[in-house]
């Protein structure tokens, strides 16, 4: 048994199906054409995140049970994910990107590839040739912050890095996408705002290089660009939602910006199908939520800390802290000892915004705070909040109000899962099922026994499948 697991962040069936309608050619269409199609469903509780409803769907036990709540939150090992199961069966494994996948694993022998995801608290890799790419996409994701860079700044260090990254799978054509890409921004602005989608580029040409040269019995990819797309844009592609028509050249550019981010994966999954069919693979795809549209009301930007230095000054916090990757408008802070943490926290609880309400909404997590950044309309039009009792402008606290295109998509908890094999009968018919039912289906078809607290799996059968061997009595014990 061997399985190409494709992570298509948030990425619901409404979206799947306007692609294929507008591309009936892809390969996303000729693969829909012999899978069998499931809806999956999230029962997490409170506001759905990717960072916990992945690994509700990698650990096949929700979030009230493994209570991963944030990204670069400490997690236990109580509830292994699925890529270390399969490693603690013997079996090959190659993870890239999945998140909640840091640090990389002490005992390396069962990988044959494992590169954390974008978030990641360190630069490590295995192997650590791929170092280099994870330290520039770790910088871009830090530099981010919800909106589009600005200009790139070449340095000799980057432009070593990216000499060296054509040695390590980078092609020509994605260089040459990439540079008509920045071409593209000079003519018109607008192209900037889709830059984000080429960090997929080219991290699979990474991916794909090592898959070919290792063939794993799994292995993951995961992928962020269209889930960005559809949240900022998806009034454009569905305007009949928000009963408005598209107007102006800026309209119509945006309303082409998920298409162009499908298309995307498709080119992926075009080269993922012919390795399938070639070697044998079972290839799913699969997202662990969707996304629907919202009415966020009048937009008047979004709040956000540009200044961590001055945020530190402003709250009068002098102590030693680390500012870990974190996705807008979460920050994740870490400390050395408890002191320092009560200490951060009950300066950080002092600040309400002009309604009185909590600036930030606080998770925790040992020595690591997740601070959740709360704006209202009063605070984005008199552009203060509060300390105690007393006012001081936004800029006291190194705070900003950006401006980026609004959020007309937001989560919900239906995703896609899709399952194909090379000449396997389809089933067109999306069965509901549970994100939770995902790993213990693919541990029964690697025929590896689901660990008791996981629900039963789905039978997945069909005469073009390899047999599904019996588990042998592999039952994993992990320290809590």
């Amino acid at each position: 048994m061997k399985i190409l697991f494709y992570e298509f962040n948030e990425v619901p069936w409404q979206v799947v199906d306007y692609f294929t309608k507008e591309c009936p050619n892809s390969t996303l269409s000729e693969i829909l054409q012999h899978a069998q199609q499931y809806t999956t469903e999230t029962k997490d509780s409170g506001e759905l995140h990717p960072w916990s409803t992945w690994p509700t769907l990698h650990r096949g036990i929700y979030n009230d049970t493994h209570n991963i709540r944030f990204l670069n939150q400490k997690i236990k090992n109580t509830y292994p994910p699925l890529w270390e199961l399969l490693a603690k069966a013997g079996k090959s494994v190659g993870l890239f990107g999945s998140l909640q996948s840091w640090p990389v694993p002490k005992d390396k022998e069962p990988y044959r590839f494992y590169i954390p995801d974008t978030f990641a608290q360190t630069s490590e890799t295995y192997p650590d040739t791929l170092e280099p790419f994870q330290k520039f996409n770790l910088s871009q994701t830090k530099k981010d912050g919800g909106q589009t860079p600005g200009k790139i700044k070449m340095s000799w260090s980057l432009f070593k890095d990216i000499l060296m990254f054509f040695d390590l799978g980078f092609s020509l054509k994605t260089a040459f996408s990439l540079i008509l890409q920045l071409l593209k921004e000079k003519l018109n602005p607008q192209y900037r705002n889709i830059r984000s989608m080429f960090q997929a580029p080219v991290s699979f040409d990474f991916y794909y290089k090592l898959l070919e040269e290792t063939h794993p019995e799994f292995s993951t990819y995961f992928t962020n660009h269209a889930a960005g797309m559809m949240h900022r844009y998806w009034k454009h592609t569905f305007p009949e939602e928000f009963e408005y028509t598209l107007q102006g050249d800026d309209d119509h550019f945006k309303a082409q910006n998920v298409l162009r981010a499908m298309k995307i994966a498709d080119q992926q999954l075009s080269k993922l199908k012919k390795f399938a069919d070639d070697h044998g693979y079972i290839l799913m795809i699969a997202s662990s939520m969707g996304q629907e549209a919202i009415d966020r009301g009048d937009y008047k930007g979004d709040l956000r800390i540009t200044d961590m230095d001055q945020f530190y000054k402003g709250i009068g916090y002098t102590g030693p802290v680390k500012n870990n990757l974190a996705m807008q408008p979460d920050f994740a802070f870490s400390f050395k000892d408890q002191e320092d943490f009560n200490h951060f926290k009950n300066l950080v609880t002092s600040l309400t915004t002009v309604e009185s309400s909590p600036l930030f909404i606080l998770k925790e997590s040992g020595l690591t705070l997740n601070c959740s950044l709360q704006f209202t309309e009063g605070t984005l039009d008199k552009k203060f909040i509060h300390k105690g009792s007393l006012p001081l402008g936004l800029d006291h606290f190194g705070l900003s109000v950006v401006e980026r295109d609004p959020g007309t998509a937001y989560h919900q908890p239906k995703g896609i899962w899709i399952v194909y094999k090379k000449g396997m009968k389809p089933v067109p018919y999306r069965e509901n099922v549970e994100s939770i039912q995902v790993a213990p289906t693919i541990l029964n078809l690697f025929g590896v026994k689901k660990p008791s607290y996981m629900k039963k799996g789905l039978t997945i059968t069909d005469p073009v499948l390899e047999k599904i061997i019996q588990p042998e009595k592999f039952e994993p014990v992990f320290e809590t």
